[in-house]
């Protein structure tokens, strides 16, 4: 496995004109997929430049390697998904603050689940985030940034600073959350809404459980 620091991850240019973001975008769309068709393993800057109709010099020009072109992918898509969760997490705050955030844990499995599908390739560019070492650090920021948000509500509902235990049980939730949405696309012999019912029952009862002990 190539290592992270060894791996050129920044894109060269960010299209201005619309010519210029027609390419990109077909870049990243012929990149997601053959991520689906080839997989990580075989995909490479020569396939995703045929897929999209330009040569490899001209995929050069914005991205240096594979790995930045799936970056970008999966940067794109952990921004649509942390987008879902800041709207459900500023709606339910509104409406209830952390009372009604646990009451919709579903609705929180439920939207990410259908923003994934909406990607081209969101399950293959999930994975490809969890299982390449050059690519971990784009999801690790995004969940990270979740749980911290997540953590702060919860310590000032029971008016204390946030601890690392905090921290530590906020992330393990967000964590077990994406993967109950990974389940549910990646093993067809289960029921999608059992597993968002039965995930969000395990979540809702475990921080239940840990905001009566911090209150008691």
């Amino acid at each position: 496995m190539t290592a992270r620091r060894q791996v050129e991850l920044l894109e060269k240019n960010k299209p201005r004109q619309e010519r210029a973001k027609r390419t990109y975008e077909a870049i990243l769309n012929a990149a997601a997929e053959l991520l689906v068709e080839v997989g990580i393993e075989r995909i490479s800057t020569n396939l995703v430049a045929e897929r999209a109709g330009i040569t490899v010099p001209a995929l050069y020009r914005y991205f240096p390697n594979k790995y930045a072109v799936l970056n970008a992918l999966g940067a794109g898509l952990m921004d649509r998904q942390n987008a879902v969760f800041q709207q459900w997490f500023e709606d339910n705050l509104d409406e209830g603050g952390l009372e009604s955030l646990l009451d919709n844990v579903d609705e929180l499995l439920r939207k990410t689940l259908q923003v994934t599908r909406d990607q081209p390739g969101g399950l293959e560019v999930v994975q490809a985030l969890r299982a390449v070492a050059p690519l971990q650090e784009v999801r690790l920021a995004s969940h990270r940034l979740v749980a911290g948000q997540f953590a702060q509500v919860a310590a000032d509902l029971v008016s204390i600073e946030v601890t690392e235990q905090l921290r530590c049980q906020a992330r393990l939730s967000v964590d077990v959350g994406y993967a109950i949405v990974e389940m549910a696309m990646e093993d067809e012999t289960l029921d999608t809404e059992a597993v968002l019912a039965e995930g969000s029952r395990m979540i809702n009862t475990f921080w239940r459980n840990q905001l009566e002990q911090l209150q008691g």
